[in-house]
């Protein structure tokens, strides 16, 4: 057995347990919600994890550059960016899908036969890996650029209504 046909056949099984590891780093009534409906509408945040890491792993499967997968992942970062999880934290789903993959794996004793393939497999996560910290980060300084354009704004605002502000003389 090759290790693409055996992620294909074990595929919905893999995907779960991915989806259980972005869920996992939530607090119990977060992840309570999360894992609940599948409903887009009654839970985007659920959906957009459960949909997103299918297209992924997808993607993973067929061999696809990591690039390929920058809206699926951005997805799901940018939910975790707005969150303020440490990186770290935000990106453990990432690496957990080569130890469920090997744990898989294991169940069938094969381990050792595919050791080379799975290797591979391994790189390919560990690109994954590190193109979602990329994303990830990308994510914060929007975060970062926003809340201080806005204290920026505020503090404009408040000198101006305390006319301690020189007026600015307009050349013409």
């Amino acid at each position: 057995m090759e290790l693409s046909k055996f992620l294909t056949d074990n595929q919905k099984g893999i995907c779960a347990q991915w989806t259980d590891a972005i869920i996992k780093t939530y607090p119990d009534e977060g992840a309570k919600f999360f894992s609940g409906s599948s409903n887009q509408f009654a839970n985007p945040v659920g959906h957009t994890f459960r949909s997103n890491i299918e297209k992924i792993f997808m993607t993973l499967l067929r061999g696809g550059d990591v690039a390929e997968c920058s809206t699926d992942l951005d997805g799901i970062l940018r939910i975790r960016a707005v969150q303020g999880f440490a990186p770290s934290v935000a990106l453990s789903f990432l690496p957990a899908l080569k130890e469920i993959v090997r744990r898989e794996l294991a169940k069938t004793g094969r381990v050792q036969e595919m050791d080379e393939t799975l290797h591979d497999w391994n790189v390919r996560v560990d690109r994954l890996t590190m193109h979602g910290f990329d994303l990830y980060m990308a994510c914060r300084e929007v975060l970062w650029k926003q809340k201080a354009n806005q204290l920026y704004n505020r503090t404009h605002k408040l000198l101006e209504k305390a006319n301690l502000l020189k007026d600015e003389e307009v050349a013409g």
